[in-house]
């Protein structure tokens, strides 16, 4: 029997994600990966701002990051002759108010390799080709059960082991559909022309022939996705032919290499719980999206980074058991809106190409915003609650770095007083320009760097830390 604190089932981006979160809140972890290495071929590609940051900050792997990404440069729905219907340009160099592009394209086995070799550097354990064939919740803690019969033993588990999870169904977790499935092929390329050519933006083909999709990636890689037409097989997508036939519009087979060509579902479900007793989801595990918004990974790690701090601090005392209640509160509704979102913008694909789509389901795409996290930690209103906190970067530091690794209380008005209590959770107060705050007094940061809550008064923020620190099994 081997012990540790959190035992980790799945050793993809996720997984290895986590670990390292784990190993800056103090925790260590045991990888168990079925696989002996990573898996080679591409699937994510895009890291939104706010992943970048917490991945740059959170992880401390921003120079290694910032080499694997190409921002991108814009985005756009187009007609079946390539005009643009709607869309939107990013500039040069253009940062938002995270400090980061809006999107980084990437090549997966390049960051999959990374955050392994950053996780087992930083004294992850990470066991390969090795089964976790049980997984047992005695109450006190967890045991996991290898291919060799040997055993981990743990106080927690978190199961990153893909979209067919036998986690989750050993659990007899449901996942619950949430109203999208298309048969598509999805297509990677190397581009053996200059790197800087056939790049563009993230386009949508509202081509009512065939709807698709065309996302440059970093560097040489391109990929196109195409909706399946009635009849269509999975081998008659993937031969090589009909993927030539797919692309001649941007490419002809002298000028690229065919990386791989997989048919795929289209699926849009999230877990009807992402928590059991000791045993938590996160990533594919727990959800499962369309890629219309690049939103999968991301929301994985956003499931990583919300529970890594958490547990640090029920471990360490300073936070009582029922701070874990949030992960599931916090988690589930998100991801199921971030889903939505996604499936939003395959009914407007759908819709803008002609096809039959309710005109009030595909109009919601554009006019819905990208989702706040609620419930959980969260209290009240304002712009930046539930969102990340801004975050500035400059050649003498950044936000995250004043802001510390735990909570923050960022005072904009120096006749609040902090509330007594966010001393014991060792939380920074960071004094701030109330811009940087929506305008107001007061502003509290989780670890993840999301904003819990503002205050604009003395009463106002003693009520927001009540909330806070109540659900975090602390007495105010």
């Amino acid at each position: 029997m081997t012990e540790t604190d959190v035992v980790i089932i799945g050793g993809g981006p996720v997984g290895m994600a986590l670990s390292i979160a784990l190993k800056g809140q103090g925790l260590d972890s045991i990888v168990i990966e079925k696989e002996p290495d990573i898996y080679h071929l591409p699937r994510a590609i895009g890291m939104d701002e706010e992943i970048q940051r917490c991945v740059g900050t959170i992880l401390d792997l921003d120079e290694e990051m910032q080499s694997l990404l190409t921002p991108l440069t814009s985005a756009q729905f187009v007609d079946a002759d390539h005009n643009r219907i709607l869309g939107f340009d990013v500039p040069d160099d253009f940062v938002g108010r995270l400090g980061y592009a809006p999107m980084g394209m990437y090549y997966q086995p390049n960051l999959d390799s990374l955050l392994r070799r950053t996780a087992v550097a930083r004294g992850v354990d990470l066991r390969v080709a090795t089964e976790c064939v049980d997984l047992i919740d005695n109450g006190d803690g967890v045991e996991a059960v290898l291919g060799d019969s040997s055993r981990v033993s743990a106080r927690w588990a978190v199961a990153c082991d893909g979209a067919s999870s036998p986690t989750r169904k050993r659990l007899g977790i449901t996942p619950l559909d949430q109203g999208f499935d298309q048969h598509w092929v999805v297509i990677d390329m190397k581009w053996l022309g200059d790197e800087s050519e056939l790049r563009g933006g993230a386009t949508q083909i509202c081509d009512p022939e065939r709807p698709g999709t065309f996302v440059p990636g970093d560097k040489w890689h391109r990929r196109w996705e195409f909706q399946a037409l009635p009849g269509e097989t999975p081998e008659e997508l993937t031969a090589d032919t009909k993927v030539w036939e797919l692309v001649a519009p941007w490419m002809t087979p002298d000028q690229g290499r065919i990386i791989r060509a997989v048919s795929y579902r289209f699926h849009a479900v999230v877990a009807e719980r992402i928590r059991e007793g000791n045993i938590f989801l996160a990533g594919d595990s727990a959800h499962q999206m369309p890629p219309f918004n690049g939103q999968g990974l991301n929301s994985g790690i956003r499931d990583a980074l919300n529970l890594a701090w958490k547990l640090g601090m029920v471990a360490r005392g300073t936070a009582g058991p029922a701070l874990l209640e949030t992960y599931d509160a916090e988690r589930r509704p998100h991801a199921a809106e971030v889903v939505a979102h996604a499936v939003d913008t395959g009914r407007l694909i759908d819709h803008l190409s002609g096809k039959e789509v309710d005109a009030d389901e595909s109009a919601g795409y554009g006019g819905r915003d990208f989702p706040a996290v609620e419930g959980g930690l969260f209290y009240g209103q304002g712009v930046f609650v539930g969102q990340p906190a801004t975050h500035v970067r400059s050649a003498t530091g950044s936000s995250d770095e004043r802001f510390g690794s735990g909570f923050a209380v960022l005072l904009a008005d120096d006749t609040l007083t902090v509330p007594a209590p966010w001393a014991d959770v060792e939380a920074a107060v960071v004094p701030v320009e109330a811009t940087e705050i929506g305008g107001h007094g007061a502003s509290i940061v989780r670890p993840d760097r999301l904003v819990c809550g503002v205050a604009d008064d003395q009463a106002g923020f003693d009520a927001l830390t009540a909330h806070v620190l109540g659900r975090m099994g602390i007495s105010a």
